[in-house]
C-alpha cells in the first residue's frame, strides 16, 4: 500500500513541477547548432517522421547504430541533443553520373540483362586507333595490345581517340560513380592498332590485326571501320571463326552515296551491325544492304575519349560495339556457343523495325540483349546455313577525323580536321562537300577541295548546337565516294563568381535568357537557394550575408549545358 502512495506522489510532483513556470536559477536549453537544425526536414509529422540515428560501442569497440522515430519538429530536436546523434541520411546505388544520356543501354535493354550476364571472363579485340588504357572508366578493363604496324605490343595507347570510344561503348565500368557504362561492364578489352592516328589504316593492316587477336585470347573482335573489298578479310576472318571467335563490323556510313557495301563487315562470317537512334529509325548515314545483319544504337552516342574525358559520336562505327559487347554478354552465360549460334541468338531475338522480316536497313532488327540472353539459357541454338558471300565491291574513299564530339565554351572556336585516303593514299586536291546542320534544323552542305595531304577543315564559332560530317561524292574523273560519321558539338558556359565587400560579381560566358540560382551553405553538405537572378554577362548582387559559403548554378537549356561557379566563403 506504501509502495502504491508513494508512486502517486511522484506523478503529482511530476505535474506540478510541470505548471510551475521557470524561476530565474533556471537556465533555457541552449539552441541547437544551426547546420545541425538545419539537417531536420522542413516538414515532421506522424504522416511525414523522421530517423534519428545514435551511434555508440559495445565492449569490443564494435560500432552499434540505433534509430528512434520523431514524429514532431520538437522531438526531433530532443533527440539531437544526444551525443553522436544525427539525422539519418537517405543513401541510393552509385549510378554513373551520364548513365542518364545512355540511351542505347534501356533501349536494347543492357542493365536488365546484367541481372543474367556482365560479360566476365570474355575477351573483346578492338581493332582501331588503340585505346587509352588510363582512362578512369577503362582502369582495370585493358590488356597488353598490339600494334599492326609496328608489330609492338604493350599497353594501349589511343591518339586519335576514335578506338577510346569504342572500347567505353564495350566496358567502360558501371556503378564506379565516374562517367559511362559499357553494355558488357566486366569485360577485358585487347586493343589492337590497325588504324594510324590520323585515323587511315589498310585491309593489310586490319586483316593482320584480325589473325592476331585470334592468336593472343579474343572471343569477340570489333571492328569499326571499314573500305573496299579485299581478299585479306576473308581469309582472316575464316581463320577467326575457326578458332571460336565472333567477328563484328560495321555497316558503313555512305548511306546518301548509295550504301556502297563495305568490307570486312560484308565479309563472309562477319556480322555487319547498321545504325539506328533513339527513336529505333535506322540513321540517316546508315548503309543498307544484303550483308546488313542487325541494327544497333549509333547516333548520338555517349563514350570515353583520351584524356580521361567523355565525348559524343555517331556512326555505324558506335553501332557495331554495342554487338560486340552483346556478343561477350551471350559467351559469358554460355562460352560452349559457336560464331554462328551467337548470331542466330541476337538475329532471332532482335527487334523487328522497318519491313517485316529481314530488311537492308535494319538486317533482322535492333538487337535486344535480354532477348537474346534468353535464347543461349538453354541448349545451344543450332547454327544457321551459312550465308552466300556478297560479291565483290569497287574500293570507297576512307575519312578519318581528330574530332571528338563534345562541348565547347560558347563563342570559342572549333575545329574539325577531316582526312581522306583512297587506297590508303591522300586524296589530294580532292572535290568534297562539307556537311553542316544547326539543332533542330536539316543538314546543308556546300563545296570544299582537301590539300595536297588529303585533310579538310572546318573552323567555326561556336554559338549554337551543331553537326558536321564530310561527303566525297563522285566526279567525272573518279566514282570512289564515302562519308564520314557524323561529329556533334553542344556549347558549354562558364561562370565565375567573385566577393566583393557586402556583394557577389558574378561573370558569365555563354549567356542565355535563363534564371540563375546563387546558393548559401554554412559548411558545404547543403544548400539553399539565397536567391535568383537573370543570366547576364556580368552581374552584380548586393546584400549578401556574411559567414556563409556561396555558389552559382546556371541551369541547363536546350542550347547551352549549364554550369556551377567555385565555392566562395563571405
Amino acid at each position: 500500500m506504501g509502495r502504491k502512495h508513494y508512486g502517486l506522489g511522484l506523478g503529482v510532483l511530476g505535474v506540478a513541477a510541470a505548471l510551475v513556470a521557470p524561476s530565474a536559477a533556471m537556465a533555457a536549453e541552449p539552441p541547437l547548432p544551426v547546420a545541425v537544425a538545419k539537417s531536420i526536414p522542413a516538414k515532421v509529422s506522424k504522416a511525414s517522421p523522421v530517423r534519428i540515428t545514435r551511434t555508440w560501442k559495445d565492449r569490443s569497440g564494435r560500432p552499434v547504430f540505433t534509430t528512434t522515430t520523431a514524429t514532431s519538429r520538437v522531438a526531433a530536436e530532443q533527440l539531437l541533443r544526444g551525443t553522436a546523434t544525427e539525422v539519418e541520411k537517405p543513401v541510393r546505388a552509385l549510378d554513373d553520373p551520364y548513365q542518364s544520356q545512355l540511351w542505347a543501354l534501356p533501349k536494347m535493354r543492357a542493365t536488365e540483362a546484367w541481372a543474367s550476364s556482365t560479360g566476365a571472363g570474355v575477351i573483346v579485340a578492338v581493332l582501331d586507333t588503340g585505346v587509352s588504357a588510363s582512362h578512369p572508366d577503362l582502369a582495370g578493363q585493358v590488356l597488353s595490345g598490339y600494334n599492326a604496324f609496328t608489330g609492338a605490343t604493350g599497353p594501349g595507347t589511343d591518339v586519335h581517340g576514335h578506338g577510346t570510344h569504342v572500347a567505353g561503348t564495350i566496358a567502360a565500368i558501371a556503378g564506379n560513380n565516374v562517367g559511362v557504362a559499357g553494355v558488357a561492364p566486366n569485360v577485358k578489352i585487347l586493343p589492337v592498332k590497325v588504324l594510324q592516328d590520323d585515323g587511315g589504316g589498310t585491309s593489310t593492316s586490319a586483316a593482320q590485326g584480325i589473325v592476331w587477336a585470334a592468336d593472343h585470347g579474343a572471343d569477340v573482335i570489333s571492328m569499326s571501320l571499314g573500305g573496299g573489298y579485299s581478299s585479306s578479310y576473308g581469309d582472316a576472318v575464316a581463320y577467326a571463326r575457326s578458332k571460336g571467335v565472333t567477328v563484328v563490323a560495321s555497316a558503313g556510313n555512305s548511306r546518301q552515296q548509295g550504301s556502297p557495301v563495305m568490307y570486312p563487315g560484308a565479309s563472309p562470317g562477319t556480322i555487319a551491325v547498321a545504325a539506328t537512334d533513339s527513336n529505333d529509325v535506322v540513321a540517316t548515314f546508315s548503309n543498307a544492304g544484303s550483308y546488313v545483319d542487325v541494327a544497333a544504337p549509333g547516333v548520338d552516342i555517349l563514350s570515353t575519349v583520351p584524356g580521361g574525358s567523355y565525348g559524343y559520336k555517331s556512326g555505324t562505327s558506335m553501332a557495331a560495339p554495342h554487338v560486340s559487347a552483346l556478343a561477350a554478354l551471350l559467351l559469358a552465360k554460355n562460352p560452349q556457343l559457336t560464331p554462328d549460334q551467337v548470331e542466330l541468338a541476337m538475329e532471332s531475338t532482335a527487334k523487328d523495325l522497318g519491313a517485316a522480316g529481314r530488311d537492308n536497313d535494319y538486317g533482322y532488327g535492333r538487337v535486344d540483349a535480354v532477348a537474346a540472353l534468353n535464347a543461349v539459357g538453354g541448349a545451344p541454338a543450332p547454327a544457321p546455313a551459312p550465308a552466300p558471300a556478297p560479291a565483290p565491291a569497287p574500293a570507297g574513299a576512307v575519312i578519318s577525323s581528330d574530332a571528338t564530339s563534345g562541348q565547347a565554351l560558347y563563342n570559342t572556336k572549333v575545329s574539325t580536321v577531316f582526312t581522306v585516303t583512297i587506297n590508303g593514299a591522300a586524296a589530294s586536291k580532292r572535290s568534297i562537300q562539307i556537311c553542316t546542320a544547326d539543332k533542330g534544323a536539316a543538314f546543308r552542305c556546300k563545296s570544299g577541295t582537301t590539300k595536297v595531304n588529303g585533310t579538310y577543315t572546318l573552323s567555326r564559332k561556336i554559338t549554337f548546337p551543331y553537326e558536321v560530317r564530310l561527303v566525297v561524292p563522285a566526279t567525272t574523273k573518279s566514282t570512289v565516294t564515302g562519308e564520314s560519321e557524323t561529329y556533334s558539338y553542344t556549347v558549354g558556359s562558364e561562370v565565375a563568381l567573385a566577393p566583393k565587400k557586402t556583394s557577389l560579381v558574378v561573370t558569365l560566358t555563354g549567356a542565355a535568357t535563363q534564371l540563375n540560382k546563387l546558393q548559401r551553405s554554412l559548411d558545404g553538405s547543403s544548400w539553399e537557394t539565397d536567391r535568383t537572378f537573370k543570366a547576364a554577362p556580368r552581374s552584380t548582387l548586393n546584400k549578401i550575408k556574411p559567414g556563409y559559403l556561396y555558389r552559382v548554378v546556371v541551369p541547363d537549356t536546350s542550347l547551352v549545358v549549364g554550369s556551377l561557379s567555385d565555392t566562395v566563403q563571405m
